[in-house]
């Protein structure tokens, strides 16, 4: 079981105890009031989507497993030294200043949400703020933890990049744009320097779709088999 699954059945858990809370424990809670209520509505949130979120870490588990095990893998690729660093340091930065603007976002969304509560019922937003900014906190960690890989490739030797029609294992980062409605976009080769294959993919979200634009460097003398690389990856479009 990989690290995001035991976490998601944890806060599930946790979810589901927060929900039934106030008719396990009513007495205890009753000088919460209405907050009650509140954390009653924030367990029944959290618990369904950790339970879906436990599962679709299994499944990206198994496409990670998948291409280690070097399974209908499109290309595999090494890099020196020198061509690694070139990429890494630009490419981490880029990463870390979308979750930034992601992060000024949501704290945004969630200010305002604390606002509008606030003016129906002050106790109730003195605690919904407090989960709220429980949150985001969580949202920062993850954002950091997302970002470690990444910065521990740039630190580390050169990785080997492997790419097929499941995904993409650079190191110690992972992508997915198989399975649970994940959805490959488009590709093309980006001058740089250095040359890189820029790879968009989708995922769902409430509304819309949420794309996740990824980069690989082509190693020197690969270029050829960069162009059959893209030829393949626009066959999975839909």
């Amino acid at each position: 079981m990989s690290t995001g699954e035991r976490v998601c059945w944890g806060l599930a858990i946790l979810g589901a105890g927060m929900a039934a809370a106030p008719f396990v424990a009513d007495e205890a809670l009753r000088p919460m009031g209405d907050a009650r209520f509140a954390l009653m509505v924030v367990g029944a949130v959290l618990a369904p989507t950790c339970f879906i979120c436990a599962f679709l870490f299994r499944s990206r588990n198994r496409g990670r497993m998948r291409l280690l095990a070097g399974k209908d893998l499109f290309v595999r690729w090494n890099y020196t030294e020198e061509e690694w660093r070139a990429f890494a340091g630009g490419e981490t930065e880029r990463q870390a200043g979308e979750k930034r603007t992601l992060l000024w976002i949501t704290a945004a969304m969630m200010i305002v949400a604390i606002i509008v509560i606030a003016a129906v019922d002050r106790k109730a937003s003195i605690f919904v703020g407090t989960i709220l900014a429980a949150t985001w906190i969580l949202c920062l960690i993850a954002a950091r933890v997302s970002l470690r890989g990444s910065r521990r490739n740039a630190r580390s030797a050169p990785p080997e990049a492997r790419i097929s029609a499941d995904g993409l294992l650079l190191g110690a980062e992972f992508h997915l744009w198989r399975g649970w409605g994940n959805r490959f976009e488009r590709c093309a080769l980006d001058p740089g320097p250095p040359l890189q294959v820029a790879m968009v993919y989708s995922a769902p979200s409430r509304y819309s779709r949420t794309e996740v634009e990824v980069r690989v460097p082509v190693p020197a003398g690969r270029e050829a088999e960069a162009e059959k690389l893209l030829a393949r990856l626009q066959t999975l479009k839909r």
